[in-house]
């Protein structure tokens, strides 16, 4: 089997699920119909995907010590996920986060804890000064989450003078992402991602990247379809009509399947449409481990 290697630099989290029948009213007291923890994150949730493939994942994200960064370490080694911690000797604690799902509208709704007040060390500015020599050369595609711009931002333009193409994962605007797209070969987009001062629209967005120098770009809607452009030349891809239980990361399952399959043919409309294929699969389940078995149809031989 082939194994591409990919490099995921961003968020990790640990996510509590709760599975509603729908969302409560205010001031009120439910229970839910399911529960579940598991470690999360845009990053780290794309890392796992790439592994499930059959893919090599290494993670750069910040993880550190608190309750959840044990279940998130031990969560990482089961994947084979290798992890360079960006809060390694610091005193930041992985965030847990609560996700209410609605069954009633296949919806999730994010209450994130305050943005932590640590401060991270910035990573070394080379491939070898940041990375183990063990972990080999340069992954062929690095996938940027937007998070720990100022930390990585130097370290992912060293990647990109080495040859990998660097994916941004552009869930919604944040700070650096302005200095970052230069440095872009593909954006994957979701129709919330709005540039400050742009109008938006995925036009808008395709103009914005290309004339940033990034020759590939979608942007996702959801259950619509997914609007795309191929150096200039547009497409689309319809989104297969599904009785979605859990839409909750498939934006990050989308990523990891696309950076697993461009990593082993750089053909962007190919990867994104298997992508597309497996994220649309990973809805009807509540999770991970609900779609994974089905997921590895996808690996390929």
């Amino acid at each position: 089997m082939n194994s591409p290697r990919v490099l995921f630099v961003g968020r990790t989290t640990l996510d509590v699920l709760y599975r509603l029948d729908h969302l409560p009213e205010e001031d009120t007291k439910v229970y839910a119909r399911q529960l579940q923890a598991a470690p999360g994150g845009p990053a780290l949730n794309a890392a796992i995907t790439h592994a499930l493939l059959g893919g090599q994942a290494t993670l750069v994200s910040a993880v550190g010590s608190g309750p959840w960064a044990a279940p998130v370490r031990a969560e990482l080694d089961r994947y084979c996920v290798r992890l360079l911690d960006l809060a390694a000797s610091t005193a930041y604690e992985t965030p847990l986060c609560t996700v209410l799902v609605s069954t009633a509208n296949s919806t999730r709704t994010i209450v994130n804890p305050p943005l932590s007040t640590v401060r991270l060390p910035a990573l070394a500015g080379s491939w070898e000064d940041a990375i183990p020599a063990s972990w080999g050369a340069v992954p062929p595609v690095v996938l940027s989450d937007g998070f720990f711009i100022e930390e990585t931002a130097a370290f992912l333009a060293a990647c990109k003078d080495k040859g990998a193409a660097i994916c941004l994962d552009g869930g919604s605007w944040k700070p650096g992402t302005a200095e970052l797209a230069p440095l872009l070969t593909v954006a994957i987009c979701s129709e919330r991602f709005t540039v400050p001062g742009l109008a938006p629209g995925a036009e808008a967005l395709f103009a914005w990247f290309a004339a940033k120098g990034v020759q590939y770009v979608a942007v996702t809607r959801g259950a619509k379809s997914i609007l795309a452009s191929d150096r200039g030349r547009r497409f689309g891809i319809e989104i297969a009509p599904i009785a979605a239980a859990d839409t909750l990361g498939a934006g990050d399952v989308l990523h990891g399947a696309f950076c697993h399959h461009f990593a082993l043919n750089s053909n962007f409309e190919a990867a994104l449409r298997q992508a597309s294929a497996i994220a649309t699969l990973s809805c009807e389940g509540l999770g991970i481990k609900a779609w994974a078995a089905s997921c590895r149809r996808f690996a390929v031989e």
